[in-house]
């Protein structure tokens, strides 16, 4: 090869996924050893063909036909694919051939050249996996999301406190204060032969003791909170504020096995990061008027750009969202309690859809609804109507939109007992036609957030019995499931929105996230798993059941990834431009790595619904 073109092809592959992961050394030594072909249209390379020498191939310009053996078409490739990975899997031939849909020009790359680099070089493996899954996976791990120096994927043991006031459990409480004092801290942990039983901080101090008029000769241990939650000082400073935050906290002991290390703070934490919205949590809980809640609401947006920015991988963004979108929650139900009075009865407000998964994202809107103990009378279901509107109206003005379908609890509708509720379920799984259907996929996640959880636990447990073996109810919920496919043609293209607002371009929750959220339901009830869990657990749930298998998992995981990440990454973009967020996205905007990576995960989620259709169809059902 001229040695002239060696520059122009490293300028080339070095912006081609999976190459663009490599070194700049690494890819100089590729392209020195390149073989280039001419392809003339029509001509094919039949892989089985190949036992002297195997290749990958990029496509550097021009376009190529990927059939199957039966004929059928597997993909069109255009310049910047890369096709032949089952070179690195010598138990795997090729079952297809590729065929110049016009003429080609090819870059070829030795097996044996790839091999070596790859065995010198481990840590580059898997983005040359023969799974497209485990190479999707790989691209979303160092993509765009993933800024390591984030405070956020730092260890706790990195950024724990080391300084910490102890004292015994046999301490009094003006003992405690001193000691406080002299190490300028807002908390003190209590120790009893060398265990930790319990913290006190300030705030105790104020509002059990001064406000009390308490004997401060009193012991400490009268006034601690005992067993306080704590975290491990391996795990991530993002696991730390999510348990924080769930539980109100602002002081976290830090442990190695049952030994304290240090302490994180509150403080600690927002002196290290700008964002010191992450909190709000806190001052949810500490709002007293609707317009205060409100005015934090604004903030959410703040929090969505310091996650990203943060390096926060999008699993944990939208729990933090979701913790966030809780709160809100529970305070609103105890200012309605408040201005109502004592609720008639016991109940428990349930979230459904991305809330209840844990998958709260900026455009999630409101599905919720009530579950009573028992049958209301009159006064009783006034009661509840008017502090369902309340929590709905107060949520709307916080910016979580009400449901679009009327899922919420202020619709009489979602304000039901238990009996009932279960008398619903019944009927939508004995006749799932489309509104039972659509009734059941709601309410099938569903996630208590305040009042009396057990209530939410058997109405959950009551459906997954029901549906769990019938195999006819699963059939439509898959028909209901497969009758949208991924925006990708038989030909690889994109298939764009014909018309309207967002003409041409690509609506990534409703043609791709969806479908892989409604697939795990389905699969997670069909592996009888009862309680609710986020997209990703409901797989690994079910790979660990043995419902699914790994490459299955592999493939799911890294398109679903993948495809969150998309779109997070460019509700960020229209973020940060001020204008409405969305789920479309123009195929234009996307750079080649993210058009050719989305394709991939496309075809991967119509290879799995194909796998759905043919493990849960019944004969009628799915056409």
């Amino acid at each position: 090869m001229d040695a002239s073109l060696i520059p122009n092809i490293e300028l080339f592959i070095a912006q081609v996924d999976p190459f663009n992961h490599l070194p700049k050394a690494l890819i100089s030594q590729i392209a020195a050893n390149i073989e280039i072909r001419y392809l003339p249209q029509g001509e094919v390379i039949a892989f089985a063909e190949q036992t002297d020498k195997r290749l990958l191939y990029i496509i550097r310009i021009g376009a190529i036909d990927q059939k199957k053996t039966n004929g059928e078409l597997r993909a069109r490739l255009e310049s910047g694919s890369v096709f032949g990975f089952s070179i690195f899997n010598p138990k795997e031939d090729e079952k297809y051939t590729a065929c110049a849909i016009e003429n080609c020009l090819i870059y070829q790359i030795p097996y044996t050249l790839l091999n070596d680099i790859l065995q010198q070089h481990p840590e580059y493996a898997a983005y040359f996996a023969n799974e497209a899954g485990v190479r999707l996976h790989n691209a979303s791990k160092s993509g765009w999301l993933q800024n390591q120096d984030g405070i956020f994927m730092k260890t706790v043991d990195e950024v724990a406190n080391r300084k910490v006031a102890t004292v015994a459990a046999s301490a009094t409480i003006r003992e405690t204060a001193q000691s406080m004092c002299r190490q300028r801290r807002s908390s003190a942990l209590i120790m009893h032969n060398g265990k930790l039983v319990g913290i006190v901080n300030d705030r105790d101090m104020t509002k059990k003791v001064v406000a009390q008029a308490l004997d401060v000769n009193l012991p400490i241990s009268s006034v601690m909170t005992p067993n306080p939650p704590t975290v491990a000082a391996h795990d991530l400073v993002l696991n730390a504020i999510s348990l924080m935050m769930r539980h109100n906290l602002r002081n976290l002991p830090v442990m190695v096995d049952d030994t304290v290390i240090g302490i994180l703070t509150a403080t600690d934490l927002v002196q290290k990061n700008s964002t010191q919205s992450i909190f709000m949590i806190n001052h949810i809980f500490q709002a007293d008027s609707l317009p205060l809640l409100i005015t934090l609401s604004a903030k959410r947006g703040a929090i969505f750009e310091a996650l990203i920015e943060g390096g926060v991988d999008y699993q944990n963004m939208m729990q933090v969202m979701t913790l966030i979108a809780d709160a809100f929650h529970q305070k609103l139900l105890m200012m309605a309690e408040h201005q109502l009075g004592t609720p008639p009865c016991a109940y428990c407000w349930i979230v459904a859809g991305s809330q209840a998964r844990y998958e709260i994202h900026p455009l999630s809107d409101q599905d919720n609804a009530i579950i009573t103990e028992r049958e209301l009378n009159g006064e009783e279901r006034h009661y509840f109507s008017q502090l369902a509107e309340f929590v709905n109206d107060g949520l709307d003005k916080c910016g979580y939109e009400r449901c679009s379908g009327g899922y919420m609890a202020s619709n009489p509708k979602w304000c039901q007992s238990l009996a009932q509720w279960k008398h619903h379920f019944e009927h939508w799984i004995l006749n799932p036609e489309r509104e039972g259907l659509l009734n059941a996929s709601v309410l099938m996640d569903l996630r208590a957030v305040y009042g009396a959880s057990e209530l939410a636990g058997e109405l959950s447990r009551f459906f997954v019995e029901r549906i769990q073996n019938n195999s006819r109810f699963l059939a439509f919920l898959v028909a209901n499931t497969v009758r949208v496919k991924p925006p990708l043609s038989i030909f690889r293209n994109f298939v764009l929105i014909k018309d309207g607002e967002h003409k041409n371009k690509l609506n990534l929750k409703k043609r791709a996230i969806s479908l892989l959220v409604d697939l795990g339901r389905i699969y997670a009830l069909s592996a009888g798993i009862v309680q609710t869990k986020s997209t990703e657990e409901r797989f690994t749930a079910c790979y660990e059941k043995k419902t699914i298998n790994k490459e299955m998992l592999d493939d799911i995981l890294g398109a679903y990834r993948f495809v969150c990440e998309v779109r997070f990454k460019y509700q960020l973009e229209e973020w940060r431009r001020q204008v409405p967020l969305t789920n479309h996205i123009a195929p234009d905007e996307l750079t080649s790595f993210e058009r050719n990576n989305l394709k991939d995960a496309f075809r991967l989620i119509a290879k799995l619904q194909e796998a759905a259709e043919m493990r849960f169809s019944q004969k009628g059902l799915i056409r």
